[in-house]
């Protein structure tokens, strides 16, 4: 065995070790549609079981028209997680959203209601979301598309794109910006600038491959902070982490830098 296989070999020895303390990414029936398959009770007996020290119950924001919460149930999912934390003494458990960025000016779903509710906010880009106007839905749905198949397109569009990103960043108080890069292109760099800037947590997505191993590569030359999801939207995915972490691990990325990882 040559000196690489050996220090491939290490290197996957050592990812046996390691753990995930924590998940801030988990979807429930609360949102819409039963996108989310599984209760608040199961998942946290789920994650209880799996020994995790926290987790968040993170349902799309309601600017989702398929899946969002709605906003008459938001009290009722914050009360649950209340009786459920006294089973769990142990174990942290957050409510908080997944909000929706709606527009070119950086709008989201959330606001002061949402606020009131939520330990923890979450934001991405999703293809579902309430747009604000026509031209939102036509740009972000339809020259995204298109863009895939033009250079020139696609170099407008990737700034229009960042620039939205980057907005909420600076609007609200965000504290994981989930999934970059997925479902639209944006500039890292400056997606990673921003974060920093802001001291928002960049997702390394289990379920999605954003942020990918180049993505990684570019936003760990700034002085940010990531954090895996597992995205789960069953109580089986809860905690899951395997491919961000292989990701991670391609990227050259210093692990202690994943803030829910135990290296």
């Amino acid at each position: 065995m040559g000196f690489f296989e050996q220090d491939s070999q290490e290197d996957r020895n050592k990812e046996r070790y390691m753990k995930l303390r924590a998940d801030y990414h988990i979807h429930s029936t609360y949102s819409r549609n039963r996108h989310g398959k599984s209760t608040i009770e199961e998942i946290a007996a789920r994650a209880y079981e799996m020994g995790l020290e926290e987790i968040a119950i993170t349902d799309h924001g309601p600017g989702h028209y398929m899946f969002g919460i709605k906003r008459s149930l938001m009290g009722e999912a914050k009360d649950i997680i209340k009786k459920t934390q006294k089973k769990y003494p142990n174990m942290k458990i957050l409510y908080g959203i997944e909000a929706n960025i709606l527009d070119y000016e950086g709008t989201t779903d959330i606001d002061g209601e949402v606020m009131e509710h939520c330990d923890i906010i979450l934001c991405g880009f999703h293809l579902g979301a309430l747009f604000s106007t026509a031209g939102d839905f036509w740009n972000f749905l339809v020259k995204n598309k298109f863009a895939g198949y033009n250079k020139r397109l696609y170099s407008v569009m990737v700034e229009k794109n960042t620039r939205a990103v980057v907005k909420a960043m600076n609007k609200y108080k965000i504290d994981i910006l989930t999934h970059p890069g997925d479902k639209i292109p944006v500039d890292i760099d400056m997606i990673a600038q921003t974060a920093e800037k802001m001291k928002i947590l960049l997702e390394i997505n289990n379920s999605h491959g954003h942020l990918n191993r180049d993505e990684i590569m570019k936003a760990a030359k700034y002085d940010v902070r990531f954090v895996i999801g597992s995205d789960s939207h069953t109580k089986e995915s809860v905690g899951h982490f395997e491919n961000a972490l292989k990701a991670a691990v391609e990227a050259g990325l210093d692990l202690s830098r994943i803030i829910n990882l135990e290296v």
